[in-house]
């Protein structure tokens, strides 16, 4: 995990800058939250206030669940592993790298996800200012756009890093 210093230490900040802006934003909300949009961007279900915070402040398991992952998967047997060449990454000589490798990559995408989270979240702000309660759509489809080629490009670079083998 030293060589994941840097990735935990952005997900860390990007967490607790996550959890500052929904704590710190809650009195922004109306007592009743549009949380859930239709099509058009119309809300279309409400919970209230604390139930809202409570929400957005429990996703925050997600990313922790990549650290776990990226912690216990050296004890994984090879078959749990999907890559390619698989023999040759998960062979004894480098399996310790390879391991190392899907961390980093695990606990980087924690990061994007934290990062879209922290964007919906203040969509969900913006949404719930307007009367009535209105998804700013314009916003975020670049948001989920920008999500979509976020997890593309890491994806292309993780298949990438091991189809070649040296």
């Amino acid at each position: 995990m030293k060589r994941n210093l840097v990735p935990v230490l952005v997900l860390t900040l990007l967490s607790a800058g996550y959890l500052v802006l929904v704590g710190g934003s809650a009195a922004w909300l109306p007592e009743q939250v549009a949380i859930h949009f239709g099509p058009g961007g119309a809300a279309d279900r409400w919970i209230d206030r604390s139930q809202t915070i409570w929400f957005f402040e429990t996703l925050t398991v997600v990313p922790v669940i990549f650290v776990a992952l990226a912690m216990v998967m050296r004890w994984f047997p090879a078959g749990v592993f999907n890559l390619p060449r698989r023999d040759y990454w998960l062979a004894p000589e480098r399996r310790a790298q390879t391991v190392g490798i899907i961390s980093r990559q695990l606990i980087w995408m924690g990061c994007l996800v934290v990062l879209f989270l922290a964007g919906v979240y203040y969509l969900t702000i913006q949404a719930n200012r307007a009367t009535p309660a209105r998804l700013p759509v314009n916003l975020f489809l670049p948001l989920l756009g920008a999500f979509l080629a976020g997890t593309t490009t890491w994806s292309i670079v993780f298949i990438r890093r091991f189809t070649k083998t040296a």
